[in-house]
């Protein structure tokens, strides 16, 4: 009876934390950060809950069993650039003003006024990462080997590289 409660509480308060928002903080630095809790769920909930991670698990080659954690996050970055204009002369003298694209992931925008050139900028993107229990360290020894922690992390935007990812699962001591 006590654990069913205890599975219940564990439940509603994943569901709950399923419409809360990024909490913005400040860090020593001064930059932002953002923090939101961590969800527990099971295998079963998390294919009923976000069954679009889940298939995230499957596209990375993971058996989605062995997955110990994974991770979603949108990036949105927006930069506006004022420069200075040279006087050039594209297609036979034909002056341009304003230029503009967008794809899934880049909106650039330009406006020329007299000398300066606007530029806005905005990038927007997704990463996932998957933390999992990879292959064995000593294959040999089957069972009794235990299974190397990896993650795998990737971003939807094809032209995007990550050059730098790290994960530390911290372990606590056991109170004896």
């Amino acid at each position: 009876m006590r654990s069913q409660t205890r599975e219940n509480d564990r439940l509603s308060k994943t569901l709950g934390q399923t419409v809360q928002q990024l909490k913005e903080i400040q860090t020593q630095s001064g930059q932002l950060a953002v923090e939101n809790e961590v969800f527990q769920l099971r295998l079963k909930e998390l294919s009923t809950l976000y069954p679009k991670l889940l298939d995230e698990i499957r596209n990375l080659k993971i058996n989605p069993k062995r997955a110990e954690s994974v991770s979603s996050t949108a990036i949105n970055t927006e930069k506006r650039i004022i420069t200075m204009l040279r006087d050039s002369i594209i297609h036979d003298t034909v002056a341009v003003k304003v230029f503009s694209y967008t794809d899934n992931y880049y909106q650039v925008h330009g406006i020329a006024q007299d000398s300066t050139q606007e530029v806005k900028i905005k990038y927007q993107d997704t990463l996932v990462q998957v933390v999992y229990l990879g292959p064995r360290e000593k294959p040999w020894l089957w069972i009794f080997s235990p299974r190397k922690l990896q993650q795998r992390v990737t971003l939807k935007n094809p032209n995007a590289r990550i050059t730098y990812s790290e994960f530390i699962q911290i372990q606590r001591r056991k109170s004896k």
